[in-house]
């Protein structure tokens, strides 16, 4: 399960033209059922807010296995992005692995981003887009910022066209594109550029997203 961590930092590369930037609207939200092996595993939810041209993205997402009384696993991850306009001015989170909790934050400074988090410290330049997977213009970045550690990390991915993506309120098309990093993942966008799905494997376990409904 150790694997999962990663796969939080896992942004992807260049992004099909049928994909277009989404504007969330003011209350919209992202809300993933995380299945294990086909078995309830926690919940990945994102959601919105708007107030003027303020956008604040709040991820919350929570992994659990347990046998009654006994926790094998769990991992926690809250994040909270702030922008003005389509610029980045603050992001922080907190997460829970291992029993452990650690936090960064990321404020927006003259010359770029002053990053305070346990894999990096220190000042980052250029566009930076939240590991948190919701905004596609992320995949255009040839490396992601980590929202666990602060770190830029690398990634290759293959387009593999539009498929048929299964919700809890019926079937959508999207575009798959599939990550290697330091661990095998695929991510669903629309053609309006929503994220709608993921998938991978982790500790010998199949990890699914099944995304609730698609938002406006």
């Amino acid at each position: 399960m150790k694997k999962f961590a990663i796969l939080l930092a896992i942004l992807l590369a260049p992004i099909s033209a049928h994909a277009q930037a989404w504007q969330p609207a003011n209350g919209a939200k992202l809300e993933f059922d995380v299945l294990r092996d086909g078995g309830a595993f926690g919940t990945h939810v994102v959601k919105f807010s708007r107030e003027g041209d303020t956008l604040t993205v709040k991820s919350d997402i929570a992994l659990k296995v347990a046998l009654g009384p006994v926790t094998f696993f769990e991992y926690v991850h809250d994040v909270t992005e702030k922008y003005a306009g389509n610029r980045l001015t603050w992001v922080g989170s907190r997460t829970k692995k291992d029993g452990k909790w650690k936090t960064l934050s990321a404020q927006a400074t003259t010359g770029g981003v002053q990053v305070k988090g346990e894999g990096f410290k220190g000042l980052l330049t250029g566009t930076l887009i939240p590991s948190t997977h919701w905004n596609a213009d992320e995949m255009k970045q040839p490396a992601m910022f980590s929202t666990e550690t602060g770190e830029m990390l690398p990634m290759k991915v293959t387009d593999r066209g539009m498929e048929t993506v299964k919700t809890a309120t019926g079937a959508v098309q999207a575009r798959r594109f599939d990550v290697k990093s330091e661990l095998d993942a695929s991510f669903w966008y629309d053609a309006q550029g929503r994220w709608v799905k993921c998938a991978f494997e982790a500790e010998g376990s199949k990890i699914e997203y099944v995304l609730r409904a698609v938002p406006a």
